[in-house]
């Protein structure tokens, strides 16, 4: 595909709308109680249900419809108090009853929002619906060098499709709403949002208008982005694949696009279907979900503080700059260990930036490098705690206590018993110090009337002296300001 210029790209208007699923953390399946554990053996989380057996029937699982109304509550959508499954008829060899049970015309949850911010610029996200339906089994194409093989583990598997309105307008927004989806359904505990394993899944709807245009151009779908990085990827390759035919004269072809990342491209599926293909009706085994008083307000009972709240609070009550309260609250995880470090200093003055610092750099570099969650953090929030109150009296440095930080990474002893078996706690007892401070600079008066004539530099001489004659750790800030008065002193 030839490249195309920015000048040509600005006359042109990007829109897109995503559709994403995500798997719903429950232990069992959507109509059936055969378990959704992901990573079983193929073909084992089964069951005659999920096979379609003749004269079985769906039994829906309470749970999915509380997750699916945290959900919407969460994305500010107005609840349905009663809605209907349908039946979505599609053949795939992996689908075993030949149709998909999904909801149409009325959708558990619809029009909502959420909000993004793009580099500064907040950006408000419609939400269509949020619905309920079962998730397929999964088809491999790589196992055998002859055949396909189907797993059918993740058949009744219980999904959300949230159904974005087509108020995006780059690929750079779709990375920012779809991590933002991400970020939230991971604070509401009801999907671990991981792309890799597909338990988030993201499909694409992606047309170009010329600028000032009202009518949508020409949409195609684009599937097969198993990541943040792929989806940008591939809506900027489909863009400008668009944008490119269209200024050679063609016409883009509404159909389904799949995005090749080995090849960094998007190629042909199928022509795209229309809702009247999947010949929707009611599902006539299913009665409709009624949404009561007492499950919204279970529901509520269960509902977390969100982040930007939190990032809110944590600035306004903590007074942590925005910077921080918004990495501490990316992860609900890393918020509330955060937090529990933060429980155990109540009251200890510069405590909320002092863990936020320890938490930001130390602890997030650790998870970063092993690439483990803050639940396998081998440093509890009290040990780490402990470190930063030793730091907060003065007791050791600051490179004292990256010493401490790597020993609690590899024992269960905490920070006190580490900074005396190290000798690396300091010592801030005046008197103890005051003659080993005397005898350096009578040791030194050459040096000392060269400071006192202008050489500032040499006051880290004498500090290097002091720490060197004293057995155990001064406090440098306490030694520095000690001999700055007794130079002082001298020179008066």
């Amino acid at each position: 595909m030839a490249m195309i210029s920015d000048d040509v790209r600005d006359r042109y208007e990007v829109v897109i709308g995503l559709e994403v699923h995500a798997q719903l953390l429950t232990k069992s399946k959507a109509f059936s109680p055969e378990s959704s554990e992901f990573g079983a053996d193929p073909n084992t989380n089964v069951d005659v249900v999920s096979l379609a057996h003749p004269g079985t029937l769906p039994v829906l699982n309470r749970r999915v419809v509380e997750l699916t109304v945290k959900m919407g509550l969460a994305t500010n959508c107005r609840i349905r108090r009663r809605s209907t499954f349908a039946r979505k008829h599609y053949f795939y060899p992996d689908l075993p009853k030949g149709y998909q049970i999904s909801q149409f015309d009325d959708p558990i949850c619809h029009d909502g929002f959420v909000d993004i911010d793009e580099e500064g610029t907040p950006l408000r996200i419609g939400i269509t619906r949020i619905h309920m339906e079962e998730d397929a089994g999964k088809s491999m194409h790589d196992q055998d060098p002859f055949n396909s093989l189907v797993d059918l583990n993740r058949c009744g598997v219980p999904l959300i499709e949230i159904v974005s309105e087509p108020d995006i307008r780059s690929p750079r927004q779709a990375y920012l709403y779809l991590q933002k989806i991400r970020q939230i359904v991971r604070y509401l505990g009801i999907c671990d949002g991981n792309m890799e394993e597909g338990s988030l899944r993201c499909d694409a709807n992606v047309s170009v208008r010329p600028r000032g245009q009202k009518a949508f151009g020409t949409k195609t779908e684009v599937k097969n982005m198993n990541s943040f990085r792929n989806v940008e990827r591939a809506l900027t390759y489909e863009v400008d694949r668009q944008i490119a035919l269209i200024e050679s004269g063609g016409e883009v072809v509404q159909q389904t696009m799949l995005w090749d990342p080995n090849r960094l491209e998007t190629r042909t599926m199928r022509v795209k279907e229309e809702s009247h293909d999947y010949r929707y009706f009611p599902d006539p085994d299913l009665v409709q979900v009624e949404v009561t008083d007492e499950l919204l307000a279970t529901v509520r009972e269960d509902f977390p503080e969100m982040p930007s709240v939190r990032a809110a609070r944590f600035v306004s009550e903590l007074g942590l700059p925005s910077y921080d309260a918004a990495i501490l609250t990316e992860d609900r995880g890393i918020a509330d260990y955060y937090e529990s470090v933060l429980d155990r200093l109540t009251g200890r003055e510069g405590a909320a930036k002092a863990a936020s610092n320890f938490v930001m750099t130390d602890v997030l570099r650790v998870l970063n490098d092993r690439s483990i969650a803050i639940d396998d953090f081998p440093v509890s929030a009290a040990r780490l705690a402990g470190l930063i109150d030793l730091r907060l009296n003065g007791a050791v440095s600051s490179t004292g206590a990256q010493e401490i930080f790597g020993k609690l990474l590899e024992t269960d002893d905490e920070a006190e018993e580490i900074a005396a078996a190290e000798n690396l706690l300091q010592v801030s007892d005046q008197s103890a110090l005051a003659p080993v401070v005397e005898q350096v600079l009578k040791s030194n008066p050459d040096k000392v009337q060269a400071y006192l004539d202008g050489k500032d530099g040499l006051i880290g001489f004498f500090i290097g002296q002091v720490m060197r004659s004293f057995e155990g750790s001064p406090d440098p800030q306490l030694v520095r300001s000690m001999l700055l008065e007794r130079i002082n002193s001298e020179a008066g």
